[in-house]
């Protein structure tokens, strides 16, 4: 009975743990939406958005990453103004789940492994942003456009993808202890389990 009650609230401490990390990541994505659409430099500012849907993809399940990532994505087309909506999200869709599945089976979670992603993603993005929505429609003067408006704002997105990455390993330092423990002990007994096998 005693270790039914207990597991039960070990199970409501993790549900209130991941509502608590959800909810701080909703934040920051509504707080660096808010700096998009009120631009301190010059029309533009730095994309913080894609810095942290690659950030979260890398700490998260690959369908919760897929799903945050969508909403980030959205967000950053209706910041923009210009864009079809739907335009960055499918970009988004498209990499966050990889990224989450990379980070569980091929690299190691660190801050340069988010910088080598997020600066892939980047790019892609300022790629794609440039030739379907500035030189489609702008031909020669794209060329401005890329100057001005692309190549800073993607290239602060990459940049300020450090401090956005540590905020991320922040949130997850405070509000999954319990979870990665758990984890790590369940791996090491079954670890154990199979060399008592063996011999």
């Amino acid at each position: 009975m005693k270790r039914i009650l207990g597991s039960k609230a070990r199970s409501r401490r993790m549900m209130l743990r991941s509502f608590l990390r959800w909810s701080l990541y909703a934040a920051a994505l509504l707080l660096f939406y808010l700096f998009e659409t009120n631009p301190l430099i010059r029309g533009w500012c730095p994309l913080l958005i894609i810095p942290l849907a690659t950030a979260v993809a890398m700490y998260e399940g690959d369908l919760a990453a897929g799903i945050f990532g969508v909403f980030c994505g959205l967000m950053l087309d209706i910041a923009n103004g210009n864009t079809i909506v739907g335009f960055s999200a499918l970009w988004m869709l498209c990499a966050c789940p990889p990224i989450s599945l990379l980070s569980r089976f091929w690299i190691k979670v660190n801050l340069l492994s988010h910088l080598v992603m997020n600066t892939i993603v980047t790019v892609i993005m300022a790629f794609m942003d440039m030739v379907f929505l500035h030189w489609v429609w702008e031909g020669a003067e794209s060329a401005i456009s890329f100057r001005m408006l692309i190549l800073p704002a993607y290239g602060c997105a990459i940049l300020f993808s450090v401090p956005v990455y540590l905020l991320v390993r922040l949130i997850n330092i405070k509000l999954r202890p319990d979870e990665l423990r758990r984890l790590e002990e369940s791996a090491h007994n079954a670890e154990e389990a199979e060399n008592k096998e063996k011999e």
